[in-house]
């Protein structure tokens, strides 16, 4: 089923113009270069902002530049639900300030979706790993549970890493880590150290790496004027 979006402007006569004022438009949301209907959504959230002081505003991402396919005809919806007239949600694409959104504004709008490089890479696990040994990395800890090389790669791709998927084959001893966001979103030193490990002759060598060399460069960012509870609602329509 077609998602369809639309505006219609009105001004009584001697507000904007001389004359009263009505314009109206629709559009059916298509894939880009395509008369097929966009078909995916984040569906409708709202996120509501606030801090203990004024010097702890922060900004909040809405979407990253992996979410969606880059320069597809992805559509992007947010309204400030605040009923306040002072306060606003200050828009940003990567820096650049998009505008501000007022209590009570709404905005939809094309996105890019452009993404930066992820960092990955290659975990060679070797040597002997007795029961008990660990393997600590990006915060998150492996135990083995005998001396089989292997068998620990498996206990280690099982491991859930928040920030990183892996990709093991069984009876393999190498492990290809993948960041889940471009650039800089994970561990600065994750791909340049071994990670740590528990005392054993066993070795965990990190080669094939190469950090995200910079983050993703269309992500969707407000920041709110006020460190008062606000909250925006927001919506993606993604190829």
């Amino acid at each position: 089923m077609a998602i369809s979006a639309g505006i219609t402007l009105t001004s009584a006569a001697g507000d904007l113009t001389s004359n009263a004022l009505t314009l109206s438009t629709t559009s059916s949301l298509s894939k880009a270069g395509l008369s097929t209907a966009i078909a995916n959504t984040s569906g409708l959230a709202r996120k509501t902002t606030s801090a203990a002081a004024a010097g702890n505003i922060q900004a909040v991402y809405l979407f990253r530049g992996d979410d969606a396919t880059t320069n597809g005809a992805n559509k992007v919806y947010l309204k400030n639900t605040s009923t306040t007239p002072s306060q606003y949600y200050t828009i940003h694409v990567d820096q650049e300030e998009l505008g501000r959104l007022y209590a009570g504004d709404w905005a939809f709008f094309p996105w890019s979706a452009a993404a930066g490089a992820k960092a990955y890479f290659t975990l060679t696990i070797a040597g002997s790993w007795v029961s008990g040994d660990t393997w600590e990395f990006d915060g998150v800890t492996a135990t083995a549970t005998n001396t089989t090389e292997s068998d620990f790669c498996a206990i280690i791709d099982n491991t859930n890493y928040p920030n990183w998927t892996t990709d093991y084959a069984a009876g393999e001893t190498t492990i290809a880590f993948h960041a889940r966001r471009s650039g800089g979103l994970t561990q600065s030193t994750a791909v340049t150290a071994d990670g740590t490990k528990s005392s054993s002759s066993g070795t965990a060598v990190i080669s094939s790496a190469a950090a995200g060399t910079s983050k993703s460069e269309a992500d969707i960012s407000v920041r709110p004027s006020t460190h008062e509870s606000m909250t925006i609602e927001y919506a993606l329509f993604y190829e």
